[in-house]
């Protein structure tokens, strides 16, 4: 089971946050808001499903 820190964001990404924006933005507006690249955006959502 993994374990997300406050202080230590994947990603540098607030959990949280993202978990929120996911529910209502596509894959590319996740990437532009938070700065990453869409494969980052992918490997989040796979890593939250296990």
């Amino acid at each position: 089971m993994m374990s997300y820190n406050v202080s230590q964001p994947e990603f540098g990404v607030d959990f949280h946050d993202f978990l929120q924006k996911e529910q209502c933005l596509s894959n590319m507006e996740l990437a532009e808001e938070f700065g990453l690249s869409l494969k980052s955006i992918k490997i989040m959502k796979q890593k939250m499903k296990r």
